[in-house]
């Protein structure tokens, strides 16, 4: 037999069985699971209407036994006027009782005066009629009343004497009844149920009940209706949604109860009925699948030699081919032939691929080169300034001390390049370590305007800046480096004469970094690219702008390194470019803090707990803390903190938020629990500073939070704070 003979067969194996199945089992339950869903929504429309009949019939019996009053055959009606008041009183969804004559005349309406002119009950209501007729209770349609002026609907009673009809007592009903006995059916929420006076007029409805009420019933409700009385059909509610309705119309008032269901709920009556036929496919599966290794064997045997054989041949190794082949096509080795041109060509692709990756790796060096020396020039160009300063400055020159200030800062700048430049994969991959500290980031700016401004770098353009305090949680040095960069972005594209400007300021939880310029500008597509690097603006042959378009593509890198965003907008070409830096805002809490630290004294003598796993860091904040005069405990895990706490409460506690047992956080929280520790001023240490660590640390119950490397002096302002 040839391969394609045999997997016919198989094919035929696997289907046989399961088209069965599914063919004969598929029909048969969905058409089951459809007639029980049916069956159950009209018995569920039953049981609304039945309860409808109830809630009316007992409207009908308080109303019987009002009209069996003597005092009616009594000459005038106040007698009976005063116990008709009392009984609507009883009834909060009657709005009136009216008494009136066969003719239709009413002679007493509780909702108007006594003595005052009555109108004539409307006869398009037509229920006046059916009493007289049936000498029996009635229910009305929906009409509007002539005295209510909103539409009711009435039920009537009939008063006899001698066997006839003298009087006629009504009870005037607020639809909103039926629509309360609705809504305590619970219908599902996308169910529609609707109640219709014999006129088709809806009396109550679940969805839009005030809009809907008093409109005809949907056309395909009516169309069922003159056809029969109860049933069940396809068709759609009055805003055109597809539903199947069972309805019914009560043989005791005339009125209709119907639901109209959503066509997709009928279609899930059916998810059973699949379920079920889902089973029986696995089923037949299973059988078709042990018939097919039954027949695939004589297949699969021969198929998986060659496909070893051809693998053997990718990798340079000796096959070996079958010999006995019980199929005719042993030409299968053309195969097994191309499935060894795929694993060669798969090699060539990977090596393709390594040269790629070498490729971008040398193209990652060149770009770390050119960040590299534009980051150098920056504090160069600082330190080269504050030495002219301090040349010129005397010796007790402030100016020469804000030199000396900027040189130790710049001077650590350039350390810290060098430290990255002995990790150049971390730094070009946007991986460098940033040394974060709690300042304000209005100093940081007017500390780069001044160091211009001394430079003379302003001079020549129209600059101005304005700056409210907001506090951070980042590496100076690096916000300093976008600040700069900024700066020198807008000097090198704005002409002589035109308009520079800086603020900082606070939107919500961010700080606000802005530079405005009214330089060249740029068009749509340079703002798409203006951040990535090497991408400059037009230069003449003599690039005297300089750069090598990097500044800019650094700002986003420490932007974006700092939690924070930088975005860019211009109105064209020539019409200037304003970039605008958003870094996360510290916490208020936090910064009070750091504004009492600036004012605080030197810190009094205080028993201090450090909870602290590392015995080196424990052992030095110790030391510090022991030289400057304070008592100290320690515990090297939460649990021995919690004890030392328990056994004396210290002034201040300082707790590692990674500790071998429990982290810092329940410490806090249990700190905080109890009633004898609850006041203790908490400091968090932890190598974490995000924004989202910080405000962790204090939704813990931490008072404070200092990131590692924690300066003594620093710890030393926040002890003091809390004094």
């Amino acid at each position: 037999m040839t391969l394609r003979s045999y997997l016919l067969l198989l094919t035929l194996a696997t289907l046989l069985p399961v088209a069965i199945f599914a063919a004969v089992v598929g029909v048969l339950l969905v058409d089951s699971q459809r007639d029980t869903f049916r069956r159950g929504a009209e018995e569920r429309t039953l049981a609304v209407l039945t309860a409808l009949e109830v809630q009316l019939r007992s409207s009908i019996s308080i109303l019987e036994a009002l009209a069996v009053s003597p005092v009616l055959d009594a000459s005038g009606f106040e007698s009976f006027r005063a116990i008709a008041t009392s009984v609507l009183s009883t009834q909060r969804d009657w709005r009136t009782v009216n008494l009136a004559l066969p003719s239709g005349q009413q002679i007493m309406n509780l909702s108007r005066p006594e003595g005052a002119a009555l109108p004539m009950i409307p006869v398009e209501d037509g229920s006046i009629a059916r009493v007289i007729e049936a000498k029996r209770p009635a229910l009305g349609d929906m009409v509007v009343g002539p005295t209510t002026g909103k539409w009711d609907f009435a039920v009537r009673v009939p008063i006899l004497r001698d066997g006839a009809v003298k009087y006629i007592l009504s009870a005037v009903v607020d639809p909103s009844a039926i629509y309360d006995l609705l809504r305590t059916q619970n219908l599902p929420k996308d169910w529609v149920g609707v109640v219709l006076d014999r006129n088709n007029r809806i009396v109550a409805r679940t969805r839009d009940p005030e809009k809907s009420l008093a409109q005809l019933g949907s056309q395909s409700l009516r169309d069922a209706l003159t056809v029969s009385d109860s049933g069940w059909f396809h068709g759609t509610t009055i805003e055109g949604t597809v539903v199947y309705t069972p309805y019914r119309r009560s043989e005791i008032t005339g009125w209709v109860f119907a639901m109209g269901i959503p066509a997709y709920v009928l279609e899930q009556a059916g998810k059973r009925a699949q379920t079920i036929l889902g089973s029986g496919l696995l089923m037949a599966l299973a059988l078709a699948f042990a018939l097919a290794l039954i027949v695939g064997r004589r297949i699969s045997e021969p198929i998986r030699s060659l496909a070893a054989a051809t693998q053997a041949m990718g990798h340079g190794e000796p096959i070996t081919l079958p010999q006995d082949v019980p199929v005719d096509e042993v030409g299968t080795l053309s195969t097994a032939l191309r499935e060894a041109a795929r694993a060669i060509s798969e090699r060539q692709t990977l090596i393709e691929r390594e040269k790629d990756a070498l490729r971008a790796a040398d193209r990652s060096k060149d770009e770390f080169l050119a960040m590299l020396s534009h980051e150098l020039r920056t504090p160069l160009a600082a330190l080269t300034t504050a030495a002219h300063v301090m040349r010129v400055a005397g010796k007790d020159d402030e100016r020469g001390t804000q030199a000396r200030g900027v040189i130790e800062r710049q001077t650590r700048h350039m350390a810290r390049l060098v430290e990255d430049l002995l990790d150049v994969s971390r730094v070009s991959l946007g991986k460098a370590t940033l040394q974060r500290e709690t300042f304000d980031l209005s100093e940081v700016v007017e500390s780069v305007v001044a160091a211009w401004r001394a430079a003379k770098r302003f001079d020549g353009h129209d600059f101005s800046h304005a700056t409210a305090s907001v506090w951070i949680d980042a590496d100076r040095t690096r916000i300093e480096q976008i600040v700069t960069n900024l700066l020198d972005n807008a000097l090198k594209f704005t002409p002589a004469g035109r308009k520079i400007s800086v603020s900082v300021r606070q939107a919500g939880g961010e700080a606000l970094l802005q530079v405005s310029d009214e330089g060249e500008g740029l068009t749509p597509e340079a703002m798409n690219r203006v951040f990535e690097p090497f991408v400059q603006g037009e230069q003449g042959l003599d690039r005297h702008k300089g750069g090598m378009g990097i500044g800019l593509a650094l700002v986003k890198r420490l932007s974006e390194m700092h939690g924070g965003t930088v975005l860019v907008a211009s109105r064209g070409p020539g019409r200037g470019t304003v970039f605008t830096v958003r870094l996360p805002a510290i916490v208020r809490a936090h910064r009070e803090l750091m504004e009492r630290k600036i004012s605080a004294q030197p810190a009094a003598a205080r028993r201090i707990l450090i909870v602290e796993d590392s015995d080196d860091t424990r052992q030095m904040l110790k030391e510090a803390l022991i030289l400057s005069g304070h008592e100290v405990q320690e515990a090297c895990d939460g649990e021995t903190g919690l004890t030392a706490a328990a056994a004396a409460p210290p002034d201040i506690a300082l707790i590692d938020i990674g500790l071998p047992d429990i982290d810092g956080y329940e410490v806090a929280r249990r700190l905080r629990a109890n009633p004898a520790n609850g006041r203790i001023p908490l400091i968090a240490l932890s190598g974490y500073g995000q924004p989202a660590d910080v405000k962790r640390a204090y939704d813990a119950g931490f008072d404070s939070h200092l990131t590692k490397p924690v300066a003594i002096d620093e710890l030393h302002s926040v002890i003091s704070a809390f004094q």
